[in-house]
């Protein structure tokens, strides 16, 4: 008994340095018996990672206050599990690219945009020098966000999800939010002209799809 609770009090100090599902892999190995009552010491410990991952959260959670900058846009495929394999596989760069084209045809390229989130919630996204602000909020402890945008934008709501990555995090929103979304700011900082073809060929193709920003923190 005394090893079991000498690896849940190891556990729990382990939870600062590693996340709960690292720590499910680090501790999913010790499979082993315990020699006081026959114990199955790897359940115990899978039970250990489950508690830590409760108590501490999820430890992707993006970190929003501050400067951020599109780097590229970002799709997430939804649905059953065939879908899902997709979005895992390589095809998921190659539809990437080329939403990344149909971005950079409206004007929406790598640097051109910019976010910066306020810790009064207040937030503006910039679209070349023409800024356009709101409010925002996390929810899910994090796990998704919503910009409440102004008049500017008819106060345009969209609530997305997060995910946290190596080089910043992806803002992900339904296909149908992003594009109403970019008509909008689009036509307030006068791209309109020639965009109403993309966006039919944008919607035709991605409706299924989550589709947002690969963002980096300045």
């Amino acid at each position: 008994m005394k090893k079991i609770f000498a690896v849940l009090a190891a556990s729990l100090m382990l939870a600062g340095a590693v996340n709960a599902q690292g720590l499910g892999g680090l501790l999913g190995g010790l499979t082993g018996k315990s020699s006081e009552g026959g114990t199955d010491l790897g359940s115990i410990l899978n039970t250990v990672s489950n508690v830590v991952y409760a108590f501490t959260g999820q430890t992707n959670v993006v970190s929003l206050p501050g400067n951020w900058t599109y780097q590229g846009a970002a799709i997430a495929l939804s649905g059953d599990n065939t879908v899902a394999n997709i979005a895992s596989s390589a095809a998921a760069g190659g539809i990437e690219g080329k939403m990344d084209e149909y971005l950079a045809k409206i004007g929406i390229k790598p640097g051109s945009m910019k976010f910066t989130f306020n810790e009064d919630l207040s937030f503006v996204c910039t679209i070349g020098a023409i800024p356009i602000s709101g409010t925002w909020k996390t929810l899910d402890d994090g796990a998704r966000v919503q910009l409440q945008f102004g008049k500017t934008l008819k106060f345009l709501n969209m609530t997305g999800t997060l995910k946290a990555t190596a080089t910043g995090c992806e803002m992900l929103f339904d296909s149908g939010k992003l594009m109403e979304f970019l008509k909008k700011a689009l036509a307030y900082v006068a791209k309109q002209s020639s965009t109403a073809s993309t966006f039919a060929t944008l919607a035709e193709n991605y409706n299924d799809m989550k589709l947002g920003f690969k963002l980096s923190r300045n």
